[in-house]
């Protein structure tokens, strides 16, 4: 009887705790936006895929907690729909859902609102509910405000990362080409400018302003808001931009060094290091120099393996995959030296998914039916036996191999 109780017990405060989070509806999409009319509810969509990485960080470190559930149980209605299934399909077109997770808030009439592409965090989501609710807030209110002629350098730069968040790219170029074309060079040192300037992406390499920044290059650094980290993260953004547009009309590699030469002159820093060994990968690559840009990228990876060998092992899966998709690949002669690779991370850790689903893939490339379907059958059952669920795109690959 004691073990009955304490089981019993056991239940109740597991059901407590996962009741503490967000309540998600289970009905329709149109059953969802009924309940919250007569509710007097905005509504809130979970947008996700079943292979999508963050959409499951997301519903498993987000969305329960009791802090979330607070805000969103009283304020939303709230309903999760899978993109690819049901009515998923029909309402990633309606509503221009491309990038995954998208979070929707919606009125009683199916108008969005306000909405999140990408993860986010626990503060990050609540932060974004209170946007929601605040109809000043809102991104159509926002649009609304600037369509009529809202210039205030707080309103702006709120603005620039509300399109940013909602994944509006398209809008930020011209709000800050604007801004950047009205605003007094002396006004633009301050954290609420720099960051219209650094979201919208509308600093161009070379211009009068990029050189008063590299001019005032310590002003803007000690500016509040700033710091060094944001400095070069907007410039080198800027540099990246321009230097991966010239390295385009280039014939040859000593082209493209003399330009980065030149750069290193007004901007250098770590991440200009980055950019230039990913700029040298490209360049070999669009010349068709397989040997070399695969030599370029294991370089790549083995600096980064000397500051976090997790991220170097992301690398080399990476650009694994990559060869064992893109078909530009075949004839290279690079799949029997990235198959070595990819068996050597195995070899370390048999629970490697993401080395099998790419061997799969290599396999699959080479003709090399047997091991191909060795690999993806592992992936499949590994996942599973993980708590996992696996993705459409890993069962068709399963069925393509078996069809080989």
């Amino acid at each position: 009887m004691k073990k009955l109780v304490l089981a019993i017990t056991a239940l109740i405060i597991s059901a407590n705790l996962m009741a503490q989070g967000i309540q998600f509806e289970h009905g329709t999409f149109a059953e969802a936006l009924a309940k919250a009319k007569a509710e007097n509810k905005l509504v809130f969509m979970d947008c996700y895929t079943t292979w999508c990485g963050p959409c499951k960080q997301i519903a498993k470190e987000v969305f329960p907690q009791k802090e979330v559930g607070d805000v969103f149980n009283k304020q939303f209605v709230n309903i999760k729909m899978d993109m690819e299934k049901g009515e998923g399909p029909e309402l990633a077109k309606k509503y221009g859902v491309q990038a995954f997770p998208t979070l929707l808030f919606m009125d009683t009439n199916g108008k969005v609102v306000h909405k999140i592409v990408g993860g986010t965090n626990v503060a990050g989501l609540i932060e974004n509910a209170g946007i929601a609710t605040d109809p000043s807030k809102q991104i159509g209110t926002m649009h609304k405000k600037y369509a009529d002629g809202e210039r205030d350098v707080v309103f702006l730069r709120k603005y620039v990362r509300a399109l940013h968040a909602a994944y509006e790219q398209e809008k930020m170029l011209p709000v800050g080409q604007e801004f950047i074309a009205d605003t007094p060079k002396d006004q633009l040192i301050n954290v609420d400018a720099f960051t219209v300037i650094g979201y919208s992406n509308a600093l161009e390499y070379g211009s009068e302003t990029f050189n008063y920044i590299v001019a005032n290059k310590e002003k803007f650094i000690a500016a509040e808001g700033i710091g060094q980290d944001n400095y070069d993260g907007v410039m080198g953004q800027c540099v990246k931009a321009y230097l991966s547009k010239k390295a385009e009309t280039y014939n040859t590699l000593e082209e493209l060094n003399a330009e980065i030469a030149e750069v290193k002159k007004v901007f250098n820093s770590p991440q200009l290091a980055m950019i230039e060994s990913q700029l040298i990968s490209n360049y070999y690559l669009s010349k068709k120099e397989y040997d070399k840009w695969f030599d370029a990228s294991m370089k790549q990876v083995e600096e980064a393996k000397k500051k976090d060998a997790r991220m170097a092992e992301g690398m080399l899966i990476q650009t694994a995959y990559r060869i064992g998709m893109d078909p530009q690949f075949k004839g290279s002669g690079l799949y029997p030296k990235t198959i070595t690779l990819v068996e050597g991370l195995l070899k370390e850790d048999s629970r490697n998914l993401a080395a099998y689903y790419c061997l799969a893939n290599l396999y699959k490339a080479t003709g090399n039916k047997e091991k191909a379907l060795s690999n993806i059958n592992a992936f499949i059952t590994k996942n599973e036996a993980a708590g996992g669920q696996n993705d459409p795109r890993a069962m068709q690959l399963r069925e393509d191999i078996e069809a080989m």
